[in-house]
């Protein structure tokens, strides 16, 4: 049987509410201790959390009425306004540091994260021209795909963790609608060379540092290696079934960005290797849902979209993994649903909720 047209998936909206949770829980554990001693509060964290969480499902409802099909018709102003956000932060008074890198533009006591809609800015963009049947790297495509990949130079010189994820589900989208191998070969090639010119540098030689740092990090113990060294304590700490919730001992001031970027760790060190794997199983079924909703859509452009929004959120979760696991250099990255954090978390929340939309087209089976 076929569900009727119009309903949402459920599942991976049942999905993400128990990510958010499991966010809740963990952002609650990584910093009550850092959140008392520097606020005076330990649910300082928690409650903000939960207040980004809440704008997070009001942009998603919102995004849930909206037609996806007006993003595809929006493509080239979205994509601008992306573009215009990071020259902001990059040459304008509004830019602030955060993580060691001036990513912020700040409002005030508020302050956003440019990066994050930059990514869904060349992501909308790069599905509208997939779609358009004038062919891959021919009349109009290429100096569309040229644009999106500057773009993501554009973030990776001051987020390269958010970078990766932009080129990596470029790759993939690109992979799903069709492009040769000899095209997609030439294109991982620049992305080298691009890589090499920010890294290379003398002037840029902390980045390279910071790349190489994980192939030993044991040997630049209380620099560059730190992160991964306690990451990796933390995680071997947890065992089979975890020190037990709030038990962990990384988090008392020992792992840097506990509730952020390694709140990975966090999480295996107190509910062991299951619950890391629990986690990660969770994402597989969100990605799985993701990947049958774009399957069973008509349009291309919505099919296209569907796929990329699902793998934006997965690879961003597996190199956050990864990076804590000491597989990947430290690059900066946030766990979607669980890490504490608000630009990330609301945009995420929102890309579920065009997701959402679009499987309201999808004939999904029951």
């Amino acid at each position: 049987m076929r569900e009727p047209k119009g309903k949402i998936d459920y599942w991976l909206f049942f999905i993400v509410f128990v990510l958010c949770c499991i966010g809740m829980i963990m952002v609650l554990s990584a910093s009550q201790y850092s959140a008392a001693y520097e606020f005076g509060d330990s649910y300082y964290y928690l409650k903000r959390q939960i207040f980004n969480i809440a704008v997070g499902f009001v942009a998603m409802f919102l995004a849930i009425k909206i037609d996806y099909r007006i993003y595809g018709k929006l493509c080239w102003p979205i994509f601008f306004i992306g573009v215009g956000l990071m020259l902001l932060v990059m040459f304008s008074g509004l830019g602030s540091e955060g993580g060691g890198s001036q990513r912020w533009i700040q409002l005030g006591p508020m302050r956003f994260q440019p990066s994050d809609v930059m990514k869904l800015s060349m992501l909308v963009l790069l599905c509208q021209q997939l779609a358009e049947p004038s062919g891959y790297f021919v009349g109009r495509t290429l100096p569309y795909l040229a644009i999106v990949g500057v773009s993501c130079c554009l973030v990776a010189i001051n987020d390269l963790g958010t970078g990766i994820v932009m080129g990596c589900t470029a790759t993939l989208l690109l992979i799903i609608g069709g492009m040769k191998l000899r095209y997609l070969f030439a294109l991982f090639g620049l992305g080298l060379a691009g890589l090499a010119c920010m890294v290379l540098p003398p002037q840029y030689h902390y980045r390279l540092t910071r790349l190489t740092s994980f192939l030993d990090p044991w040997a630049d113990y209380y620099g560059n290696g730190y992160q991964v060294v306690q990451s990796l304590l933390a995680i071997g700490s947890g065992g089979l079934m975890g020190v037990g919730l709030g038990e962990g001992g990384a988090k008392w001031f020992y792992l840097p960005e506990r509730h952020t970027d390694f709140i990975f760790a966090i999480l295996v060190e107190e509910g062991g290797l299951l619950a890391g794997l629990v986690l990660l199983l969770l994402f597989l079924a969100f990605t799985w849902r993701g990947l049958t909703i774009a399957m069973r859509v008509k349009d291309t452009f919505g099919r296209l979209l569907a796929a990329g929004l699902t793998l934006m959120i997965t690879v961003q979760a597996l190199v956050n993994m990864a990076i804590a696991l000491g597989m990947m250099p430290v690059t900066g990255i946030t766990l979607p649903f669980i890490s504490y954090g608000g630009t990330s978390l609301v945009i995420s929340l929102a890309a579920v909720g065009v997701l959402l939309n679009i499987s309201k087209s999808a004939k999904m089976k029951k």
